[in-house]
């Protein structure tokens, strides 16, 4: 399994399709995930500090594991198939939970646990943005060519 880091999340024009990115940690490559509003505003809102005055679905959910003294360890993303990306809750209890991968990650963000992937998911779907050093913005080529990847992709194709 392939750690991955949150790396936010874009909205892409014209369409304002959200587009969640995940990135493997130590390296260029990226996970794009079309995703839909709700889960967009969910991880934003988290990802922001910002607590809604009632509960929203994950939170309900994260109660819930809470009252039955179950932790969400980690989420995988374990198969993508026709542009369907599957993940799984791996609980503390040793169960594993099926899950869109935008709940799964909107879960995590919340609770600050890791999120993995599989190599095959990443050999599939990564896209890779080189940069000349650590830290350093990527080159307005490499930038380029991200964005025109992003922009032949039909959101259509991850429902």
């Amino acid at each position: 399994m392939l750690d991955l880091e949150f790396a936010g999340i874009r909205i892409q024009l014209p369409t304002n399709q959200p587009l969640l990115l995940l990135k493997q940690q130590h390296e260029n490559l990226f996970l794009p995930l079309w995703i839909g509003a709700p889960e967009a505003s969910a991880i934003a809102m988290s990802e922001q500090g910002l607590t809604p005055p009632r509960p929203m679905t994950h939170d309900l959910l994260l109660s819930v594991l809470e009252a039955m003294e179950v932790t969400l360890e980690r989420i995988e993303i374990v198969a993508v198939q026709n542009a369907v990306f599957t993940a799984e809750l791996v609980l503390s209890n040793g169960k594993r939970v099926d899950s869109r991968s935008s709940d799964a990650v909107a879960l995590a963000v919340r609770v600050q646990c890791p999120i993995q992937c599989t190599e095959e998911v990443m050999n599939e779907a990564g896209v890779v943005i080189e940069s000349s050093s650590e830290g350093e913005e990527a080159p307005e080529e490499q930038m380029r060519e991200f964005r025109e990847f992003l922009d032949n992709i039909d959101p259509d194709d991850f429902t």
